[in-house]
């Protein structure tokens, strides 16, 4: 008898160590509606002439951004469109991309309208709204009644860029007041700077609160373009992934970010839909770092100098930049070492993010454990919507493949090349954290696993 007794003692003693350890080894499930992965898209509202909605293929992306409702100046309160054809689209943007893909998510970006690229920008009227408690509670409120009323499904602060730590700390305070306020299930993400550190705001020190950032942001968007002014005096490329010879790239940004405590699994990288132009002084000397006379040509897209929509680029290529005239010699680079890509034509020199870069940005990001990516803005892109596709094609292919897992799931760390080297006084790269659904179980659930498993276990041997 008291040797059956044992044995019995003994078989549970087994079996609720194999309790414990399949416990430890079983992903955790996500959370209700929580977000697996982004593929977003930003519709520039004042660039519909470009592309109507109906050219946009809703199954290409997970969520689509209205672009954008900015803060008035005076009164603090949401601007809405005055303009009978702008209202009509805000309106019918969330109804009719979702009735193209049910699955779609909808978010109005409330902000300063961007323009194109540059990562020197401040939003006055933000920061006044900001600096407010009861200013921040009333644009809230409004803000919310108006997505919701228009069939969005969450708010973007596109808050480009809040330029002192008074105002980061503000910045802090509206992002986890608003989501304390927000409807359940409502999203609310923000579009940033592309580091968690301003480098060239006005004053110094001007850090994003981090830890605001993971807790009440749902993730945020990382502008990882716009990282060369256009006054520079040579040719530059505008978002390199890396940068062996600064802090601006895309890779840094990212980064830092996940260095200050932000996950990986929070972050989105920017890729941009635009090039970046100039006319050189001399057109025999075409390459990196080439002196420039000028921003490049205005265009129809962007109506702006300096500034090409990818469509814009493909044409200057197709065409030789002829306009009718003669055909010139078209030269495009892919630069390997930055992965960045840039064409000449005459004297016109444009750097753009290619399909080939666009699939390499997403790879690194994919590897990095990142949760998404969005193109700004999707009204650049060519009829073919070649670059929208690249990017869903490449970023779908990269979450199925087993190239960026080991044998347990855990996404395996990535080997930095020297162009992510941080510069002397700041800390160097981390490797990503990993996603809660590849975690160990926290050690307040292994013991009390434990604990409990030993109770059962003295019970029976009593």
């Amino acid at each position: 008898m008291a040797a059956s007794s044992s044995a019995a003692s003994n078989l549970l003693a087994i079996a609720m160590a194999a309790v414990v350890s399949l416990s430890l080894a079983a992903p955790s499930a996500p959370a209700p509606g929580s977000t697996a992965t982004v593929r977003a898209g930003f519709y520039l509202a004042a660039a519909a002439r470009l592309s109507p909605l109906d050219a946009l293929d809703a199954s290409l992306y997970t969520h689509l951004y209205y672009s954008a409702l900015a803060v008035h100046p005076t009164t603090r309160k949401l601007a809405l469109p005055a303009d009978p054809d702008q209202a009509g689209l805000l309106a019918a943007f969330s109804p009719a991309l979702k009735s193209r893909n049910r699955a779609l998510r909808t978010l109005l970006s409330v902000g300063a309208d961007a323009g194109t690229g540059s990562q020197s920008q401040t939003d006055p009227a933000f920061a006044s709204m900001a600096a407010d408690p009861a200013s921040r509670a009333a644009f809230f409120a409004a803000a919310v009644a108006l997505a919701r009323g228009s069939g969005f499904d969450g708010l973007d602060v596109a808050w480009r860029f809040p330029a002192s730590a008074v105002e980061m700390a503000d910045f802090g305070f509206l992002v986890c007041e608003w989501r304390a306020a927000a409807p359940p299930r409502f999203l609310l993400t923000a579009t940033v700077y592309f580091s968690s550190h301003v480098f060239d705001a006005p004053q110094p020190g001007v850090d994003y609160p981090s830890e605001a950032v993971a807790r009440c942001l749902d993730w945020v968007n990382v502008v990882a373009f716009g990282l060369r002014a256009r006054g520079a005096g040579a040719t530059a490329f505008d978002a390199p992934l890396y940068d062996r010879a600064s802090h601006f790239s895309a890779s840094y940004g990212v980064v830092s970010w996940i260095d200050a405590g932000v996950p990986a699994g929070k972050l989105v990288m920017g890729l941009p839909l635009y090039g970046r132009s100039w006319f050189l002084r001399n057109k025999a000397n075409s390459g990196v770092g080439a002196p420039v006379v000028a921003a490049g040509p205005k265009q129809r897209g962007s109506n702006a100098t300096g500034v090409m929509s990818y469509a814009e680029v493909q044409k200057l290529a197709a065409a030789g930049g002829g306009g009718g005239g003669p055909r010139r010699a078209v030269t495009t680079t892919y630069d390997n070492a930055s992965v960045a890509s840039y064409l000449s034509v005459g004297d016109v020199w444009v750097a753009f993010d290619g399909a080939a870069v666009v699939a390499e940005k997403l790879a690194f990001a994919a590897r990095r454990g990142l949760l998404g990516y969005f193109l700004w803005p999707v009204n650049y892109d060519d009829a073919n919507l070649t670059v929208s596709r690249t990017a869903s094609e490449a970023w779908m292919q990269n979450q199925i493949s087993s190239s960026s897992r080991n044998g347990t799931g855990v996404r395996q760390p990535v080997r930095l090349p020297p162009a992510l080297r941080s510069p002397a006084g700041t800390p160097g790269p981390v490797p990503a954290p990993t996603s809660a659904a590849a975690s160990w179980l926290p050690w307040t659930k292994l013991n009390a696993f434990l604990n409990f498993g030993l109770l059962i276990l003295v019970w029976c041997l009593s």
